[in-house]
């Protein structure tokens, strides 16, 4: 789950809208959000909302938005035709730093999806048991990439975040922060447990032999787990995205050979090569590869090396998600795990 970030910004570009004379679109960050004609110049310093912040009805009053909102959740709209994201206003103080974060001035918070109703047994956590990176959206961290850098992308899987281990000897299995208790044997449709049930994830994290813990992290996906099945009507499946071994995350084309080693399936690969932010907005859209009729949820960015980038006085791995327009406008229910 991404940080709430609202940042002070500039407008990148106005450019005009293609069905609507009075309306612009204002490029902010990764974004674009359909404003006024003449409200914005280029270059002009702004506050950026970005969508699921969720706003105090004063604010959003005193912004002219409250009526565009749910339940004072900034959503995504078309607007004329054309995608608008997140919410653009003029700085309170125009003395505030260009990169400061004003969610706190504003009062603004995140939204949070529904925790998944079935979420499992907990079992005692294990300090070795590593939880996945918290990825941050692309759209808000453009420069996170070099340009032409290489990067690695991935299909984003709509589906339940797991962590299958090997830990001081011992099967762990868990969502993205909790340790989950093991099933009574033969129960082969707990969400968590799903990967360690197959031979070839544990030859996998058993192959580690001189490491202390080793954790594989995949999305599992299927029936009645988020609104795309992939075409798993009645049953669920995984792809493995990243392997950790002692705390230290693989480079790419080490997770992969290990993975292919072992015939662990991987998310798809839909782009290796240089880092072009363009690029990435046309991967994100478009049919998904992993199966079923659906558009792509997005797409996450990686390093092809491992590193770190440091944004805000946070340091954070170099891997990001970006979700397609098809997908935030869509109105799905996804549910989250804790």
């Amino acid at each position: 789950m991404s940080s709430l970030n609202v940042p002070v910004t500039r407008v990148a570009r106005i450019r005009p809208h293609p069905n609507a004379d009075r309306l612009e679109i204002a490029e902010v960050l990764g974004w674009q959000v359909v404003v006024k004609k003449g409200e914005f110049r280029e270059g002009e310093k702004v506050v950026y909302f970005p969508p699921d912040t969720i706003l105090p009805q004063a604010v959003s009053d005193r912004f002219g938005v409250t009526q565009y909102l749910a339940k004072g959740r900034i959503r995504c709209a078309k607007l004329r035709g054309e995608s608008s994201f997140g919410v653009v206003v003029r700085p309170d103080d125009p003395a505030w730093a260009e990169g400061a974060d004003v969610a706190g001035h504003y009062g603004a918070a995140k939204y949070f999806p529904p925790i998944r109703p079935h979420a499992g047994d907990v079992e005692e956590d294990h300090p070795l048991f590593e939880k996945y990176t918290d990825m941050e959206d692309l759209r808000n961290f453009p420069e996170a990439f070099r340009p032409g850098e290489e990067v690695i992308v991935t299909e984003k899987v709509d589906g339940t975040n797991a962590r299958a281990g090997r830990v001081a000897g011992e099967w762990m299995a868990g969502s993205h922060n909790l340790r989950r208790r093991k099933p009574p044997e033969g129960d082969t449709a707990n969400l968590y447990w799903h990967p360690l049930s197959l031979e070839p994830v544990r030859a996998l994290l058993s192959s580690y032999t001189e490491a202390e813990a080793v954790v594989l992290f995949s999305e599992v996906f299927g029936a009645r787990i988020q609104d795309f099945d992939y075409g798993r009507k009645n049953r669920i499946d995984f792809l493995a995205f990243d392997l950790a071994v002692d705390g230290r995350y693989l480079d790419y084309d080490d997770f992969k050979g290990a993975c292919d080693r072992f015939g662990v399936s991987t998310v798809p690969v839909l782009h290796r090569g240089p880092y072009s932010l363009d690029a990435i907005r046309r991967l994100a859209e478009g049919p998904t590869v992993v199966g079923g009729e659906h558009h792509r949820e997005g797409v996450v960015v990686r390093a092809a090396r491992e590193r770190r980038w440091e944004a805000g006085g946070h340091v954070r791995r170099a891997i990001l998600k970006y979700k397609s327009d098809a997908y935030l406008l869509g109105g799905h229910t996804d549910y989250k795990d804790a």
